[in-house]
């Protein structure tokens, strides 16, 4: 065995070109496609983690095409019907920061108040409302592109729709466990949030519902949706789909590159799978005239291509890791969250899951393997001096 593994090893870089060849077109394929999945993957777990603290249901006013804010009185009118917990009325809004060309969130929290997020319940439980000038409290990712204002003013200075200018001083920085989260909130008093996002009182950019009995949850949604027209009900599962449809379909424009690299790959297997080359032939003729027997050549093949196979998947998923988690997959990763220099850039967190590499793996590798075995085999149980001729 350990004449036909040295053997094995000087075959390779015989054909040294050739394996080449083929272990970069194999890589390739492989650092696509895990490529693809660990993105994937990462912005799914990411979500799936934030939604466990999603409120069961969402409503917020929507006629004519065009979100409006919700009237603050239907938080009692929501809490008289049947099986809802709570409501709470959500002062939120996207701020554009024109220095910077990005795109917040801006939360307005209350002292003592219960919030749609534990982690934000927290932060309330010790905010100072009383604090003037006022200030926010948001991560560090946030101050480091704000900090050119901060310099400059000593603080970050909000304009509201009346254009006024409101100066805020960053009075904490938080760390949440979500990388999505970390890199858009900003967390300010909900009077300041307010008076900045021009949400006059008792009005509210939507409200959130509890349910005591998650089962309930579609029949209490359908409910308040046939109470009023005007509003626009989300579920917690429909928010999730909603999610899930997104991904769905910005994977599928991975297809056309991965088709491209696949058919690649498919024209490398073709070509091994319909028979081997005139000095491969020979090869084997000498192999088998020098008293090689059938399964002696079997391994040799078998071990080839495990090698150039292996080591070809194994490179393409270490590139993958690094430029996936270490890189933030540039280019890639763009197909998901879009090329909009608004949008405030967030961290791919590192989750491998090894049953995608795994499933990969069985797919990819047991298939170069078979095309090599194959027609090696065809090749060997003829006769050596037939061969030879």
């Amino acid at each position: 065995m350990k004449n036909i593994f040295n053997y094995t090893i000087a075959s390779i870089t015989r054909y040294g070109y050739k394996n080449l060849t083929i272990t970069f077109i194999f890589g390739v394929l492989v650092w696509l496609l895990s490529s693809v999945l660990m993105i994937t993957n990462s912005l799914n777990n990411e979500y799936k983690s934030i939604s466990k603290e999603f409120p069961d249901i969402l409503v917020s006013k929507s006629y004519g095409g065009r979100s409006y804010l919700i009237e603050g009185n239907l938080t009692n009118e929501f809490l008289k019907i049947a099986g809802i917990k709570s409501a709470k009325g959500r002062v939120w809004g996207q701020y554009y920061f024109e220095r910077n060309r990005v795109y917040l969130s801006i939360f307005g929290i209350k002292s003592f108040e219960e919030q749609y997020q534990k982690e934000i319940e927290k932060i309330a439980e010790v905010f100072n409302e009383s604090k003037n000038p006022p200030f926010m409290i948001t991560s560090k990712s946030i101050l480091k592109v704000l900090e050119g204002d901060l310099k400059l003013y000593k603080s970050v200075p909000f304009f509201t729709p009346e254009n006024s200018m409101i100066k805020v001083n960053v009075g904490g920085v938080y760390k949440f466990n979500h990388s999505l989260e970390n890199n858009d909130v900003i967390l300010l008093d909900e009077d300041v949030a307010r008076e900045i996002l021009g949400i006059k009182k008792p009005y509210f950019s939507d409200i959130t519902i509890d349910v005591s009995n998650p089962s309930e949850v579609d029949f209490i949604a359908k409910k308040i949706a046939i109470s009023n027209s005007n509003l626009k009900v989300i579920t917690k599962d429909s928010m999730l789909k909603q999610y899930q449809l997104l991904f769905d379909y910005k994977s599928g424009l991975f297809l056309m590159l991965f088709v491209i690299c696949f058919v690649t790959f498919a024209t490398v297997l073709y070509d091994k799978a319909s028979g081997l080359r005139s000095e491969e032939k020979r090869e084997i003729g000498i192999l088998k005239a020098l008293g090689w027997e059938i399964s002696h050549i079997i391994n040799y093949k078998l071990m080839e291509s495990l090698i150039l196979s292996v080591f070809a998947f194994v490179v393409g998923v270490s590139l993958a890791i690094f430029f996936v988690y270490i890189l933030q997959a540039p280019f890639l990763k763009q197909i998901f969250v879009g090329y909009s220099e608004l949008k405030f850039p967030f961290e791919l967190v590192f989750n491998l899951n090894f049953k995608i590499i795994a499933l990969l793996f069985f797919v990819t590798v047991p298939l170069y393997v078979a095309v090599c075995i194959i027609p090696a085999w065809k090749i060997a149980v003829s006769d050596a001096g037939e061969i030879l001729r």
